[in-house]
């Protein structure tokens, strides 16, 4: 029925929720020998190396993503470059064999660990590099010639003709394989989806600051043409978000016709199970028309309730020199699987939230609020807090030690308990639907991603640990109440000291 039936985003968000009783009633499992592969590969197509002496950024963590480099002061962008972006944003940073199966690691966090996310770049002036449309292969720091030529003026059509696209150097587009995520989450891969493709936004976007490159994240497009594009399989894979890096004067040219593609990939594995609920708000949630899209792309959101700010607290926050470098961190980063139960400083825990908290150059606005449960923070009271991203303040709900209710709403994992702080990323869903239609629904979950994956590299910069975790949805609702009255979890963020040094 189309974007604007948002009671399909009200009904596909309800019966993907978490309880106590749904998680422990379901008759899911993990079958190891079906297990999707992590990459997508083009087994007939020709790719371009890209340098592998890296050299990653050594700007401080902080800096990075408290930075936006305006367009008109963009740098040039070089094969070089290129590739930090996209190594800092879903490069393969190590492996590690556990019994008969090699693991590899990205530079994002993942759900799972099952990577369901593609990218796909349309370069248009890059030093070094033919124009023409290219897929990022993550496992041998390559990419796959898929077409020639300058596509920017195709995507810019449609994306409301959107001026960041029209004059980018390289438009980046993103893409999910819903069945890496749905093997293990079901038809609640789709939120998932989106927080993995907003943690690599986060370093992405980091990255970009570092180079000195103008960066915007635009999610108002037409789904078909860039699904035609990009050859997607739309049963199988579905378009999250495009990033329009840098700036050049030269006007897009016309683009050439965009002739099917006809370029095979490997299956990913032996028996793919699709999730009519999925593919029910996938479908719901595409733009296939370009009113559809200058509709999406104009709308507003309607004016928030106010949110008191009495007794507003105020940190000191770390300066972004004591940070450890982007290029170290991105590297040192990895998802904490033990915390130590011990405690962080009040003026660690305030530079994590002031730097992930920012929200990004994007053509949508800012759709979500954070809240923490703190556990232990020295100079702060442990309770549930609001945390005011525009003030940069915490507002303390209630106080008291809410470790055991911490550790049961994110599941009833220890993580949630042991750890320092719990973040929690909430949305009013009703208010982003309203706007925007089901398309609001995945923005929402995208910026809670992007503002996660900052929250993991801010935490890492500083030699802490993080992780994300999933919920009980409803429950994760009542313990915020009243103050988050009509606000649904999106994204939980552990923050603390790690037990050990296993990561994944």
């Amino acid at each position: 029925m189309g974007n604007e039936y948002i009671e399909a985003a009200r009904v596909f968000h309800e019966i993907t929720k978490h309880s106590y009783t749904s998680v422990r009633a379901s008759p899911h499992f993990l079958d190891w020998d079906n297990k999707p592969m992590p990459y997508k590969i083009y087994p007939g197509a020709a790719s371009v190396a890209l340098p592998r002496d890296l050299n990653l950024s050594s700007t401080p963590t902080l800096a990075a993503l408290s930075s936006y480099m305006p367009a008109e002061f963009s740098a040039a962008i070089d094969t070089a470059a290129l590739t930090r972006i996209l190594f800092c944003a879903d490069g393969l940073t190590r492996q590690k064999r556990v019994g008969d199966d090699d693991y590899h690691f990205r530079a994002a966090a993942s759900a799972g660990a099952l990577y369901p996310i593609e990218i796909y770049v349309a370069a248009s002036d890059v030093d070094g590099l033919e124009s023409g449309l290219y897929h990022f292969s993550p496992a041998d720091l390559r990419m796959t010639g898929l077409r020639r030529g300058d596509w920017r003026g195709y995507i810019a059509s449609a994306a409301a003709k959107r001026p960041s696209v029209l004059h980018a150097r390289v438009v980046i587009a993103m893409s999910a394989i819903y069945w890496r995520s749905e093997w293990k989450y079901r038809a609640r891969a789709y939120r998932y989806c989106y927080w993995d493709a907003g943690t690599i936004l986060a370093n992405m976007l980091a990255a970009a600051a570092a180079e000195e490159i103008s960066a915007e994240v635009i999610t108002a497009f037409d789904d078909p043409a860039l699904e035609a594009l990009l050859g997607i399989d739309t049963e199988r894979e579905g378009m999250i978000a495009l990033v329009a890096l840098g700036r050049t004067e030269q006007s897009a040219a016309q683009s050439p016709v965009a002739e099917p593609l006809t370029l095979e990939t490997i299956p990913l594995s032996s028996n793919e199970v699709a999730y009519p609920d999925l593919v029910k708000i996938h479908r719901e949630s595409r733009l296939v028309t370009a009113d559809e899209v200058a509709t999406v792309a104009a709308a507003k959101l309607d004016s928030a309730r106010p949110i008191s700010s009495t007794g507003a607290i105020h940190l000191e926050t770390i300066t972004s020199e004591e940070s450890a470098g982007l290029g170290e961190t991105i590297l040192r980063r990895g998802s904490s699987r033990a915390f130590a139960q011990e405690a962080i400083t009040a003026a660690e825990l305030a530079t994590i939230m002031a730097a992930s908290s920012e929200h990004p150059q994007a053509d949508f606005p800012p759709l979500t609020d954070t809240y923490l449960i703190v556990n232990a923070a020295t100079g702060l009271e442990p309770g549930a807090y609001y945390y005011d991203r525009d003030a940069r303040a915490f507002e303390l709900l209630k106080a008291g030690s809410f470790r055991g209710e911490a550790g049961y709403l994110c599941l009833e994992q220890p993580l949630g308990m042991d750890c320092s702080a719990l973040v929690v990323y909430m949305a009013d869903l009703e208010r982003a639907l309203a706007a925007f239609g089901n398309r609001g629904y995945g923005d929402a979950h995208l910026e809670a991603g992007i503002l996660g994956g900052r929250a993991y590299l801010a935490a890492y910069s500083l030699g802490r640990g993080a992780t994300g975790l999933t919920f009980y949805d409803d429950d994760t609702s009542k313990f915020f109440a009243p103050h988050a009255g009509g606000k649904s979890p999106l994204l939980m963020v552990a923050i603390g000291v790690p037990r050990s040094r296993t990561k994944a």
